[in-house]
């Protein structure tokens, strides 16, 4: 007697099962691409928790083959108008082979 043959053979399934359980993982590499400058940014929110701060100019310059510096200009929001703080801010970032490695405040916040 000859066997049937199977629709989806054992490996099959064993095939599928083991690429099912790599979909979480493969999701990590997908995330969406962030420049240096959103990242600097981020950075400048997360020193000046509650600051109200409205991002404006970013810019990002290459200088050197994995050096990187972003500066982010923005302006704080919760400041009354003729407060003696500084309502405008800026921050320097700079990125050694895509890690945050300097983080300073070139203008503001409580000068």
């Amino acid at each position: 007697m000859k066997k049937k043959p199977q629709k989806f053979p054992v490996r099959y399934w064993a095939g599928m099962v083991f690429l099912l359980g790599l979909l979480p993982v493969t999701g990590c590499a997908l995330r969406e691409s962030v420049s240096f400058s959103d990242r600097c940014a981020e950075v400048m929110h997360e020193a000046f928790p509650g600051g109200g701060i409205k991002v404006g100019k970013e810019e990002a310059s290459v200088k050197g083959i994995r050096v990187v510096t972003a500066e982010v200009f923005g302006e704080r929001t919760d400041l009354p108008a003729h407060s003696p703080l500084a309502r405008d801010l800026a921050v320097e970032c700079r990125f050694e082979s895509g890690i945050l490695t300097e983080f300073h405040w070139t203008k503001g916040p409580l000068h």
